[in-house]
């Protein structure tokens, strides 16, 4: 196996995995959306809610807004000392308290105020309710660790996505060196190098729809796919940075090997 970042920032990462198959690429692609933990409004106790939402669709809002992560400091509560029950070690409680005194206003999540200066919402601009004039909005809201294939509330990534690497191959025999081909490509992947033939200039803009074979009447150039080689965009949430996300996803992969093995072992020693 072997690992190329194209590109890396706490939003997003690109990076090319290789001699690996599908069945690999995609486990790593599915367990960065379903089993790296991160924070989300789990739970939410309204004391008082004169706006014109339902308590049920606050609720749903406020479990929507990512929160940031700290996977150093928190267990998952089925997993921590105090046994699921709310620790600072597994939870952190946010509270809202909120009333349109001088006219209609706008909630937002930089109106909760944590427990943990650490853990926090992502963004302070992301709209929870709208109040009218003495309208009014208090909760205590509870944040835990979880996985994305609980809820989509604990998902990481906005998008996690793979390709494969493109191949081209040109017959120099047969080109007529026509230049229809890269004329042809809707996203401007080919180019025409120092002999006059095409050749695939930016890999990551091709996505194998196979346009130029198709105009080229003399087949002189093909387009496969490498089954061994897979583009990966991953974007965060915003909750954990990129990086990171595909890191724990690694890692939870390596751990499911071991357990897999250790399995094996006991069963052929039983």
């Amino acid at each position: 196996m072997h690992v190329k970042v194209i590109s890396a920032s706490d939003n997003k990462i690109h990076f090319i995995l290789s001699r690996v198959n599908v069945a690999f690429a995609n486990a790593l692609r599915r367990i960065m959306i379903a089993e790296v933990p991160c924070m989300a409004i789990d739970e939410v106790v309204i004391l008082n809610n004169t706006s014109p939402l339902f308590d049920e669709i606050i609720a749903h809002r406020l479990s929507l807004i990512p929160i940031k992560t700290d996977l150093e400091r928190f267990n998952l509560p089925e997993e921590c000392s105090c046994g699921g029950s709310g620790c600072p070690k597994c939870q952190v409680t946010f509270i809202l308290d909120v009333k349109a005194e001088e006219g209609p206003r706008v909630v937002y999540s930089g109106d909760l105020v944590s427990s943990d200066p650490e853990i926090v919402p992502v963004s302070n601009k992301i709209p929870i309710a709208k109040l009218a004039s003495n309208q009014a909005i208090l909760l205590e809201a509870y944040a835990r660790l979880g996985i994305g294939k609980n809820g989509a509330k604990w998902q990481p990534v906005s998008v996690c996505a793979y390709k494969y690497m493109p191949r081209i191959e040109v017959n120099y025999d047969e080109c007529l060196k026509c230049n229809e081909c890269i004329k042809e490509c809707p996203r401007e992947a080919l180019g025409i190098n120092d002999d006059g033939f095409p050749y695939l200039k930016d890999y990551l803009k091709c996505n194998l729809c196979k346009l130029c074979e198709e105009v080229c009447e003399v087949e002189a150039i093909k387009v496969n796919p490498d089954d061994s080689t897979f583009i990966f965009n991953v974007e965060s949430t915003g909750a954990l940075p990129a990086p990171k996300i595909v890191e724990v996803a690694a890692e939870v992969l390596a751990k499911k090997f071991d357990n897999f093995i250790n399995e094996i072992s006991e069963g052929g020693k039983k």
